[in-house]
């Protein structure tokens, strides 16, 4: 390669996609299983367990979050297509906040990588998005640099079992930047940028990238805030300079 290259790397739920996906609960009395969205999820794990009206409701990892893993429902169908074929059907709200970018990093044939928490394998992953090219929503299959589901059992070893799921994503996203650099040119001035909805998930991103741009200050780096308070983009430098800076998107969206 003889030109520098903008990467573009996305979370995957409630970023690009917003998904039917379910989470289920188990009541530790009773043994019943009550399911709910991701979001409702979000809202009620802090009381799980604590006096109340969630006392008795527990989320074991392997039972509460089975749809985000690989595997099947009764129809056969694997739960990660089976909601993103759902949500086509449902109708345009599908599209998460920053589905416009992913696709414009598709359509002008960016390198593209997905960080999730997800415990999918990334050919289950790769098979989902291309339902989205089948239904014409995506011009072509995108340029694919790098798929971490990372918390699926095998890609945990890869990036190192002893992690938390922030220090996974985190390793995650700095092993997407050295395939980049592998494959465009560890000599040239790219860019990179993640884009995600999570607050928190924001700050991991921004201290992998403030790592990243230590190591390769000649490169640039860029950190998309897309939750539903704020849309902003940040180039991050070094600290000696600034934190961050806030730039205008102007021509490419990572420079």
């Amino acid at each position: 390669m003889t030109e520098r290259t903008s990467f573009y790397f996305f979370d995957i739920d409630e970023n690009i996609l917003h998904l039917p996906t379910k989470v289920h609960l188990l009541n530790t009395v009773t043994g019943e299983e009550m399911s709910m969205s991701q979001r409702e999820f979000e809202g009620i794990r802090a009381y799980l367990g604590v006096a109340g009206d969630w006392e008795d409701w527990a989320a074991p990892p392997e039972r509460a979050f089975r749809e985000f893993a690989d595997g099947k429902d009764r129809n056969g169908e694997e739960y990660l297509h089976r909601d993103i074929r759902r949500a086509l059907k449902a109708g345009e709200g599908w599209k998460g906040p920053s589905w416009d970018i992913f696709r414009y990093a598709v359509l002008r044939k960016r390198p593209v990588a997905f960080v999730t928490a997800r415990q999918h394998s990334s050919e289950t992953i790769k098979q989902g998005i291309a339902i989205l090219k089948e239904a014409g929503e995506l011009p072509e299959d995108p340029l694919y640099v790098a798929v971490f589901g990372v918390s699926n059992p095998e890609v945990r070893t890869e990036l190192g079992a002893h992690l938390t799921t922030a220090g996974l994503k985190r390793k995650a996203i700095r092993m997407c930047v050295e395939r980049g650099l592998d494959a465009y040119g560890r000599d040239l001035p790219h860019s990179f940028g993640m884009s995600d909805d999570d607050p928190k998930n924001v700050d991991l991103i921004t201290s992998a990238m403030l790592e990243c741009k230590m190591d390769y200050p000649e490169k640039r780096f860029f950190v998309i805030s897309t939750n539903r308070r704020q849309h902003v983009k940040l180039e991050v430098f070094p600290p000696h300079k600034e934190e961050s800076k806030l730039r205008a998107a102007e021509g490419d969206y990572y420079g």
